[in-house]
């Protein structure tokens, strides 16, 4: 295994054992008011309560035969952003078995391309190109569609944003068109 490798498991191991200990990781949000990354609310989502919402369009069902402990996996569409879901059957194996991969693919050092790629399924859709402007495809410079990720019951929400608190704020924006009105 090679030395990048072993630093994300590292790194994603000692996160998941403070999430865990903790209950919650925070990230900024718009206002400087924080938004929980990690709750335990007890619920446990499917990609219905998602496909149920108004305006959310589900894209693609993911085959996680690669991704350890997911139920399933879906790239979704809400308000022109994409979004990831990842279902486990409980909040615990959510945090225990997902939060390496989630880690992985959000945020400035996101590994999105390579043989460093955590799970291969779908990652092409966790990237973007960036590249200045009036240049070719060719010389396109990968970096992470989404910024952040937020834990909900059994549910990894995966979200797009300009900025962290943009993601959060979208992660929160689409979890809110699934509670009980």
């Amino acid at each position: 295994m090679n030395n990048r490798i072993v630093a994300i498991l590292f790194v994603a191991t000692i996160t998941a054992v403070l999430v865990t200990g903790c209950g919650s990781d925070s990230g900024a949000s718009g206002g400087g008011a924080a938004v929980a990354r990690v709750v335990d609310n007890d619920r446990i989502y499917t990609v219905d309560d998602l496909k149920d919402a108004l305006g959310v369009k589900t894209v693609k069902d993911y085959d996680i035969d690669e991704l350890p402990g997911a139920l399933e996996a879906w790239n979704l569409i809400y308000n022109q952003l994409d979004y990831e879901a990842r279902f486990y059957a409980s909040h615990a194996d959510a945090v225990a078995e997902g939060t390496i991969y989630a880690d992985s693919v959000t945020g400035e050092d996101a590994v999105v391309t390579g043989d460093d790629v955590l799970w291969e399924e779908g990652r092409k859709d966790r990237r973007k190109c960036s590249r200045a402007a009036q240049t070719p495809h060719s010389s396109c410079s990968y970096s992470a569609r989404y910024l952040e990720y937020v834990i909900r019951g059994n549910m990894i929400l995966f979200c797009e944003g300009d900025e962290s608190a943009d993601a959060f704020e979208n992660c929160e924006n689409l979890i809110a068109l699934t509670e009980p009105a």
